[in-house]
């Protein structure tokens, strides 16, 4: 996981995972105003966000930033190889929104071509949870996002190469991210029933869903290191 040696970064545990993993998010520090959350690794088959993330927390100082950090908010998914956390459960499709549902979610099969990416080919399933919010990992991240209290969240996600904005996100900020990583924006991802960013959007948080193509790492941080970089440095945040 990561280490203590990430400049002036203030670990937080903000809660624990079912398999009693410390899930953490990492703090600029100070008194300044949050300029907003970051989040990977929701998904634990989607490990390589969480890499990205690391390589961007250890090139930008937390002094360079105002910005928190969650790399991996699936901990235990992440070490056992699978999308879903210890008891199976879809954690992106566990959140007390409006669009939550009870029956099984369907989703692609990992490294799937992507001309095959039609909804008829979403033959993965996986439980959203008994109720709204039943596991750990939903409930810590909805509680951290209360306590911070963020402007702007970027989630990330693989595999699907593209940005889903919602809400008042800022045009500069969409603009600086689909024009660094060429990606395109969509306003909509159908067949994500309570979702992280249906929770966000609820509560009038902006968000966007930043999806990164399966790729090796280095061109991964190649294409999306520097215009992420740039959000976080607050280069770029202007009125929408």
């Amino acid at each position: 996981m990561l280490g203590s040696a990430l400049e002036g970064w203030q670990p937080l545990e903000y809660g624990r995972s079912l398999e009693d993993i410390g899930l953490r998010a990492f703090l600029p520090g100070g008194d300044r105003p949050l300029g907003g959350l970051l989040t990977a690794a929701v998904h634990g088959e989607e490990a390589l966000t969480a890499v990205l993330v690391r390589r961007l927390l250890e090139q930008v100082p937390a002094r360079e930033t105002t910005w928190a950090v969650v790399p991996v908010v699936n901990p235990d998914g992440v070490l056992a190889g699978t999308r879903q956390n210890a008891r199976g459960v879809d954690l992106n499709r566990n959140f007390p929104a409006s669009s939550w549902r009870p029956e099984a979610s369907f989703t692609y099969p990992p490294g799937i071509d992507p001309a095959r990416r039609q909804p008829g080919n979403r033959t993965n399933r996986s439980s959203p949870g008994a109720e709204p919010a039943s596991e750990p990992e939903t409930r810590a991240l909805i509680g951290l996002v209360e306590r911070l209290r963020p402007p702007l969240v970027i989630d990330m996600h693989s595999p699907l190469n593209l940005l889903l904005v919602r809400g008042g996100v800022p045009a500069s900020v969409a603009e600086l991210l689909s024009g660094s990583a060429s990606l395109p924006v969509v306003p909509e991802l159908p067949g994500c029933p309570g979702a992280f960013d249906d929770w966000l959007d609820e509560r009038g948080i902006p968000a966007i869903v930043y999806e990164i193509e399966d790729e090796s790492l280095p061109s991964a941080c190649a294409r999306h290191l520097p215009g992420l970089k740039a959000l976080l440095r607050a280069e770029a945040i202007g009125s929408s």
